[in-house]
């Protein structure tokens, strides 16, 4: 057994409302609820997921109200959840294969529910996301699932992002669609606060459609990265016993595209190509001086996703993943040569304050990989690339959320707390962890009653209360 082996054992029970014990104080100011996303359940009557993508959706809820935390948790009830618990029966997802029959349905007629991936609200609707166009919507004070999000258009559209971005000066959420066919098109969109609606900024043509998983905005732009991930969307008719990631192939030689588009035009503005790349999430986005900045976390190729195979996790070797480096990409839209840098090594899944909107952000927040016997917590200076981290052997720590507090602006960027779900391997348990947003010091944690399945993303919810 590896020592994160709990963080892919299935979860079962539901808890509403659950009091934690807090250890530490949590700031009286935070009013609101944590929502996080992953997959909490492997197996179905004896047969596995294959990938840790592919598990089904559970949301797990912290409400925070006077420095008191309680839990909640609940599956999504989407028909993946049903087709499973019912009638013993798994379907084709990300890279649990399914049948052919279903496999060609997935993806051209009835895309996939299991919304495992993150939460957003969109177009006044809280939401679960995965990367197919259904959007779940759920109760965010019961948790409960209230059925697909109904879109006013016909926006065609097979793979989508799980990462919208909401622009909250034009009050409204971006994101972009891949559609397969002949040629294939990204089609990028935005959906007012106030409607369900997909309202295309842009479509453009592709010969070979990248896995893209997240993308940049900016006030004026939009950036799409493609890397050289790419797949045949013919491919997806052949017969076999593949998943929809199987049928990506890992292209170096074509490098990696930077499509900037504008917003209002829907023009791109610029086409840059780079070496090779891979990576699943950009970290923030911003205009300075001529260029368009673009930060993520980069990878040489795309073996990672491999390496998530559950076979893999399972395997003498355990978890093996290349770090992922938190690289700053200077875009110019003029002539000049873009620029890259690394800033820092071994992070994922990265977050920057929600108040450095529409401009450069001073601090991205992160999970700290590479380390022996666990995953830390670290915040890095993008300026200067320093780093405070939070580590601990034998604990897992998730996605670090960034809550800022009531009376953070301007230099205060960092004033608030970071939240993150941690796995305490020897007790076979996990606990929220409350960080200091400026020191990065613990101010509290707050134990849960069992382990939790590592999960994916989360957003906090201020208006959220029970």
């Amino acid at each position: 057994m590896t020592g994160y082996e709990p963080g892919f054992r299935t979860l079962e029970r539901e808890r509403d409302g659950v009091d934690l014990p807090v250890e530490g104080e949590v700031p009286a100011w935070l009013s609101g609820a944590l929502v996080r996303n992953g997959p909490a359940k492997f197996e179905v009557d004896g047969e596995r997921v294959a990938h840790w993508f592919d598990g089904l959706a559970m949301l797990h809820k912290f409400r925070f109200d006077g420095g008191d935390v309680t839990y909640s948790n609940r599956f999504l009830r989407t028909d993946a959840y049903r087709r499973a618990t019912e009638e013993g029966r798994l379907t084709g997802q990300f890279a649990t294969a399914g049948s052919y029959r279903e496999r060609l349905r997935s993806l051209v007629r009835t895309p996939t529910d299991n919304a495992s991936v993150n939460v957003a609200r969109i177009g006044g609707e809280h939401v679960a996301l995965t990367e197919t166009p259904r959007r779940v919507r759920f109760d965010p004070e019961t948790l409960a699932t209230l059925g697909d999000l109904a879109y006013a258009d016909d926006l065609p559209a097979h793979h989508v992002t799980a990462h919208p971005c909401r622009d909250p000066e034009r009050g409204e959420t971006v994101a972009y669609a891949t559609e397969f066919g002949r040629p294939s098109r990204y089609r990028i969109y935005r959906v007012p606060d106030d409607r369900p609606e997909r309202i295309e900024i842009a479509s453009i043509a592709v010969d070979r459609p990248a896995y893209l998983h997240s993308f940049g905005l900016t006030r004026r732009y939009v950036v799409l990265v493609e890397p050289p991930f790419v797949v045949n969307p013919l491919r997806f008719l052949l017969p076999g016993g593949a998943g929809f990631v199987d049928r990506y192939r890992w292209r170096p030689k074509r490098g990696t595209r930077w499509l900037v588009v504008d917003r209002e035009s829907g023009d791109v503005v610029t086409r840059r190509r780079t070496t090779a790349l891979f990576f699943f999430h950009v970290v923030d986005a911003f205009e300075t001086d001529g260029d368009v900045v673009v930060d993520l976390v980069a990878y040489d190729d795309a073996t990672i996703v491999e390496n998530l195979f559950l076979s893999s996790l399972d395997g003498p070797g355990g978890l093996q993943t290349a770090d992922g480096e938190l690289t700053r990409v200077h875009l110019p839209l003029d002539g000049d040569s873009v620029r890259r840098r690394r800033l820092y090594r071994g992070m994922e899944l990265p977050r920057v304050a929600p108040t450095a909107w529409g401009r450069p952000a001073r601090y991205a927040y992160g999970q700290l990989t590479g380390r022996a016997g666990g995953n830390g917590l670290v915040k890095v200076d993008l300026g200067t690339g320093e780093a405070e981290e939070w580590f601990e052997e034998g604990y897992y720590a998730e996605e670090p959320v960034f809550v800022p507090a009531p009376d953070a602006e301007g230099e205060r960027e960092d004033r608030g707390v970071v939240l993150a779900t941690v796995l305490d391997v020897d007790a076979e348990r996990s606990f929220l962890l409350v960080l200091d947003g400026e020191t990065f010091a613990e101010r509290a944690r707050a134990p849960l009653p069992h382990h939790l399945p590592f999960g994916f993303h989360g957003e906090f919810f201020p208006a959220v209360t029970d």
